[in-house]
């Protein structure tokens, strides 16, 4: 069992964590094993058949830009751990997710989230969906059919288990644009 730490989800009274626990034997005792710097992870998918092999979604510190943003991967257990997808210092992860069926194919969310006294500043053009299609070592921008050339937000998704080709995502976007959209190619093309 792998747990990550902080709460990604930021509004006013945020907890940051302190990376990531491991648990070998069903949750009766736990390790600390990186990521200390992590801040705030959104979300921790592991690899259906190799238990070794993990991504996590990391948002960071929320309040300020820094380079710990972005999607991370161990392929030993998290004893190391590898950035696989950066954008920059303000735009980190909030979701990655696995395809069960082919777990070289992962869709990450991008997003650009930084906490202010007085504000939750949340959008940018560098936001938005990335796929992997060789287990996170690459990574290409998502575009067709979602939402180009306005800010985005928050982007959540999730891959059907049931029909890895189904992809569904909740795009923040300016204007009108923002809402549901899936995809029936993989995250190929995307439609309202």
């Amino acid at each position: 069992i792998y747990v990550g730490t902080g709460s990604a989800c930021p509004r006013g009274n945020v907890t940051n964590g302190d990376g990531v626990y491991k648990s070998t034997d069903g949750g009766k005792t736990w390790t600390h094993i990186g990521l200390e710097e992590a801040g705030l992870i959104g979300r921790l998918p592991i690899h259906p058949t190799d238990p070794n092999l993990a991504v996590v979604a990391v948002l960071a510190y929320i309040f300020g830009p820094n380079p710990e943003r972005g999607v991370y991967r161990t392929k030993d257990g998290g004893k190391t751990w590898e950035q696989v997808l950066k954008i920059g210092p303000k735009t980190g992860a909030i979701d990655v997710r696995m395809d069960v069926k082919n777990p070289d194919t992962l869709i990450a969310s991008m997003w650009s989230a930084e906490r202010k006294p007085w504000t939750l500043d949340t959008a940018s053009m560098d936001d938005g969906l990335f796929r992997s299609t060789d287990g996170g070592t690459t990574w290409q921008k998502l575009s067709k059919g979602l939402p180009q050339g306005v800010l985005v937000g928050r982007t959540s998704v999730s891959i059907s288990q049931a029909d890895p080709k189904r992809v569904y995502a909740l795009v923040e976007a300016a204007g009108d644009l923002g809402g549901g959209y899936v995809s029936q190619d993989a995250g190929e093309s995307w439609s309202p």
